[in-house]
């Protein structure tokens, strides 16, 4: 921590606090994340410690990295980029190495003042073998599950995938494809209800922290409104297939007109 500058707060909840920092000597600037170990269980360092192991090796413009790590006895600090590109070259990166996020959610995506978004948290996030095909551990948030995960059947990749599509859809539309307090009801409109498509897409979709539910906590920097491209329906129509099998995935998801030559490879 002698190697940096802690500037001001800014997010805080029940992980913790996040303060702007500056790298002494270079200046250059970071987000550092401070977790108390006090209140959680073994279990939970324990999981802490795994999400650590899985972002030291990632390098990705379009993921948060971890630059540093450091542990004292009553805190684990994380020393991460601050700015954020584009989900789908994410999760691309990610799955080419393997790895599912399975906690896709609108909360686990950072805006930065430029317009970039990165992909962050993952505490979640499972590296497969080469001889693992498919998960059954149920995680992540129930708005953005995948029909297959809220039925409880084995999942792949594709539930990445088709909460990408639930995120594309609110920041188009300012609501999840399904919306209820209950989440027995949840469950059944994601498994058996078809998805209301908007009559006419716009030119521009526009995103805001009250569309997209973002929290306080979140880094945000005093972002309020961005401008995206129209989302285009068949590619999220493509996403948004309740069939894991028929889900658009890769490699066809890279030449989708949406996403064609703009998506970075692995780095």
């Amino acid at each position: 921590m002698d190697s940096y500058h802690v500037l001001n707060l800014v997010g805080e909840g029940s992980f913790g606090r996040v303060y702007k920092g500056r790298k002494k000597f270079t200046g250059k600037v970071v987000a550092l994340k401070f977790m108390p170990k006090v209140g959680r269980t073994e279990k939970e360092l324990r999981s802490l410690k795994r999400e650590i192991e899985i972002m030291r090796d990632l390098r990705h413009p379009n993921i948060v990295q971890l630059f540093d790590s450091f542990e004292t006895e009553t805190e684990v600090l994380l020393t991460l980029c601050l700015v954020l590109l584009f989900l789908v070259s994410a999760l691309y990166y990610l799955h080419s190495h393997r790895i599912l996020h399975r906690d896709m959610k609108p909360q686990n995506i950072l805006l930065g003042k430029s317009g970039v978004v990165k992909l962050c948290d993952f505490g979640f996030a499972r590296a497969m073998s080469v001889s693992t095909l498919v998960l059954t551990s149920i995680k992540g948030t129930p708005l953005y599950m995948s029909p297959e995960i809220v039925e409880e059947k084995p999942y792949d990749h594709t539930a990445d995938l088709w909460a990408l599509g639930c995120i594309l859809y609110e920041l188009h539309t300012g609501v999840p494809p399904f919306y209820t307090n209950s989440i027995f009801h949840l469950v059944q409109l994601i498994v058996k209800d078809p998805i209301k498509w908007p009559d006419t897409m716009s030119d521009t979709c526009y995103i805001s922290e009250s569309s997209l539910h973002i929290p306080t906590n979140t880094i945000l920097s005093g972002i309020k409104k961005h401008t995206f491209s129209c989302l285009s329906q068949s590619f999220l129509k493509g996403l948004l297939t309740k069939d894991p099998q028929k889900r658009l995935s890769w490699p066809d998801l890279l030449h989708h007109s949406f996403v064609a030559d703009g998506v970075l490879g692995n780095l």
